[in-house]
């Protein structure tokens, strides 16, 4: 009896065991399966064509283990180009810190597959640069010449921001923060999947207070804003509407004067954008876009300003407005092996008024700049594994007034081979840049000619990756012939030569456990009003998590041969996750006070003589608290 009593305690010991172990196997599996849907749709695998360039991806998972609230955050990290700001405190990472207007027109800045522009004054970067990205799913850097399927205009660079999806983030969020200096932002984000439609709303405010400059003077320059933002859209399995609405009102750093030393120093934006589009067929698709912005500038100094000094001498008060109008025909077929994408596209940029205090409404000549775009691209299949591509695209810029018009001619041959750990791509290819309208306005009487810019490049990229790692290398090589980087006044430069390699290392010690290392090297010859230029940087990052905390530590360091001087941005957070709904998340960016700076040259009025340039890191020093909430 006693045997049986203990023999019937031990099967029931075992069977308690046994479905102890299946259940946590179970979970374990279910957690499995779970992180490995996330992960996919992190990645956002659908919309990552190996063919639209050379990718810097920030997943989903990347963003939320930053705890990156801008795109700025995003943007320093990259390699090639950096973040920096120009003189008038806006993001512009090709300045090179003389006293043009704006010089990023090569980098252009997309939303859901919708380029934002600024239209007249230039891409969408100008004002998007450092974006609340609350409302973005992911983030995808394209390196050099991209797919003509997305470029209405040429561009070095194409950042694409991919909204969340109610279908994952269905519910609202709500996002507290404050800083040093008593930097605050706030931030609502809402998303609802109904039966035949989804929409989400994503309003965000900013009052950034921010480092002083100090420019000898009592009156230290500003570079504070105050941003309110909009961002919106509805849509359905075919359709999709977006509204975004941004007003910023800025100090705007040295602004116009030569010595950097301005009275009033002050622009505020407003900025709106709307697009539709439509796949009206398996095939077509059609979208169009609207932006406008309305800049009101104030600038005072107790000498002449750049550009208007001539005719308005110290002071200059004025609102401007411009508009730009995007619409685009695309068409899609898969014939055999043939991957075939043709359209059109077309866009009107017209500077509508200027108004300036004391003057009155400006007569205009020069308003209108319209570009008609035809492309063609062929992705042909040679094997399961290999795909040889082939694009053209033609453009012709129409102008008004007496200003020339432009041709430009894009070319792309490239080839890519990938299996389930290997990918192989290179790209040869021609590209085309014309000088933007602004700079073109503010000098008409020198840039009546048609002025443009043609690059030849060629790259080469090899990447290997498994379950715990990832390793690539990336070299690239391109020239410009008479280059609109260069700071030759009213004239084309010469020809700017570039060699550029990048390395990446990922590994993956476990699911909680990451560590992410690039390494770069460039070399450039006869850029802005350089010889010769060598840059170096890395970017080294871990995440890790435990239990309810999680933490972040990574450091961007940057060296060049102009100071052989050393850059550190250190930027570390820690995240208690109270519950599934609630976070607190001190962070601190730029701990060391080391991060790289940008060099903003000033003239000496009276004298015409260079002063020395004073040195401002676009990356400010800053500690902030931030409270997160899920309902």
């Amino acid at each position: 009896m006693e045997y049986i009593i203990k023999h019937k305690i031990i099967q029931k010991s075992l069977v308690f065991i046994y479905l102890f172990l299946s259940s946590v196997l179970y979970a374990e599996n279910v957690n499995s399966l779970l992180q490995k849907y996330n992960k996919m749709n992190a990645l956002s695998q659908k919309t990552i064509d190996e063919n639209k360039g050379h990718l810097v991806l920030f997943s989903r998972e990347k963003l939320e283990s930053m705890h990156a609230k801008t795109l700025k955050d995003v943007f320093k990290t990259t390699p090639i180009v950096y973040y920096h700001e120009n003189r008038y405190g806006l993001p512009d990472p090709l300045s090179g810190g003389l006293f043009e207007p704006y010089r990023s027109n090569f980098i252009r800045l997309y939303v859901d597959g919708v380029e934002i522009t600024q239209g007249w004054m230039g891409s969408g970067l100008m004002l998007y640069g450092d974006v609340n990205i609350d409302f973005v799913d992911h983030i995808e850097f394209y390196y050099m010449i991209p797919s003509f399927e997305t470029s209405v205009e040429p561009a070095y660079i194409t950042i694409f921001l991919y909204s969340k999806d109610p279908k994952r983030d269905n519910g609202g969020k709500l996002s507290f923060i404050d800083g040093s200096r008593g930097y605050n932002s706030q931030n609502i984000n809402y998303g609802e999947q109904k039966e035949d439609f989804s929409y989400m709303i994503n309003f965000s405010h900013t009052n950034s207070k921010r480092e002083k400059i100090d420019n000898g003077t009592d009156k230290p320059l500003s570079r504070d804003f105050e941003r309110t933002q909009l961002f919106s859209y509805i849509k359905t399995e075919d359709q999709i509407f977006h509204l975004q609405v941004m007003k910023k009102e800025t100090d705007s750093l040295a602004g116009l004067s030569l010595d950097a030393t301005p009275l009033i120093s002050e622009i505020d934006y407003l900025n709106i954008h709307m697009d539709y589009g439509i796949n009206f067929s398996e095939h077509w698709r059609i979208q169009f876009a609207y932006d406008w912005l309305k800049t009101d500038l104030k600038e005072k100094d107790d000498v002449p300003l750049v550009f208007f000094g001539n005719t308005f001498g110290n002071s200059f008060d004025a609102m401007s407005k411009n508009s730009t109008y995007t619409s685009e025909l695309t068409y899609k077929n898969k014939i055999g092996n043939n991957h075939i994408a043709t359209g059109i596209k077309g866009r009107i940029k017209k500077l509508d008024t200027v108004n300036v205090e004391g003057y009155g409404i400006i007569p205009l000549t020069f308003n209108t700049e319209s570009f008609a775009s035809f492309f063609f691209q062929d992705q042909y299949a040679l094997t399961e594994h290999q795909l040889l591509t082939f694009g053209v695209e033609y453009n012709k810029i129409y102008r008004n007034s007496n200003i020339k018009n432009d041709f430009l001619l894009q070319l792309r041959l490239g080839y890519i081979f990938t299996n389930e750990n290997w990918t192989y791509k290179t790209y040869l290819y021609r590209l085309m840049f014309s000088l933007d309208p602004f700079n073109r306005y503010i000098d008409s009487l020198n840039f009546k000619e048609a002025i443009h810019q043609t690059t030849i490049g060629l790259t080469q990229e090899v990447s290997y990756r498994d379950d715990t790692q990832r390793i690539r290398l990336f070299v690239h090589m391109m020239q410009d012939e008479d280059s609109l980087l260069q700071n030759n006044t009213n004239s084309l430069g010469g020809d700017t030569k570039y060699i550029t390699a990048i390395f990446n290392y990922d590994y993956n010690f476990n699911m909680n456990n990451k560590m992410n290392l690039q390494l770069y090297y460039a070399r450039y010859e006869d850029i802005f009003n350089l010889d010769k230029l060598e840059d170096y940087s890395g970017y080294l990052s871990f995440s890790n998590s435990y239990e309810k905390f999680d933490f972040y530590n990574g450091v961007v360091w940057h060296q060049n041969s102009i100071n052989n001087k050393n850059y550190f941005d250190l930027t570390s957070s820690v995240s208690l996750n109270v519950n599934e709904n609630l976070t607190l998340t001190l962070k601190g960016q730029n701990l060391l006070d080391k991060a790289k700076e940008t060099s903003m040259f000033r003239v000496d009025p009276a004298t015409g003589n260079m002063l020395a340039p004073l040195e401002i890191s676009p990356i400010d020093r800053r500690i902030t608290l931030e409270l997160e909430y899920l309902f």
